[in-house]
């Protein structure tokens, strides 16, 4: 008898706190939106010089340029940076990777293209009629 008093007390005892974490569960989903200085790491893969890159914040449109390889962006937690090329490679197409802010972050710069994507164009060209 003491035996199903103490199961049934663990069984209510776990219920009890599997009601109260699914009850403020949507507090740990949601991130409150807080400022932060991002230290943001450049890893050039590259053949150009850093000083073509930039951070962009894809929220505020703000760009920071980098300086020995690191940027620091005045940004907030939920928000999203991106590399993007200076306004003189204008006629360059570069689409970096939307990666969330954290305190300390890399981007990379990586401008090479895999033999799966020169397969994938030269089959485009060939279906297409092109070279």
């Amino acid at each position: 008898m003491a035996l199903k008093t103490g199961a049934l007390l663990a069984i209510l005892g776990v219920g009890i706190v599997g009601v109260y974490m699914l009850m403020t569960l949507p507090q740990f989903l949601n991130v409150a939106p807080k400022p932060v200085v991002a230290h943001v790491q450049l890893v050039n893969n590259c053949p150009l010089r850093e000083s073509a890159f930039r951070v962009q914040d894809l929220a505020t449109g703000k760009i920071t340029a980098f300086s020995g390889g690191y940027a620091r962006v005045n940004t907030v937690n939920t928000h999203y940076l991106t590399l993007s090329l200076a306004k003189k490679y204008e006629d360059v197409v570069f689409s970096g990777t939307p990666v969330r802010v954290t305190e300390n972050m890399k981007l990379t710069a990586d401008c090479q293209t895999s033999e799966k994507e020169n397969a994938t164009f030269q089959s485009l060209r060939n279906s297409l009629g092109g070279q």
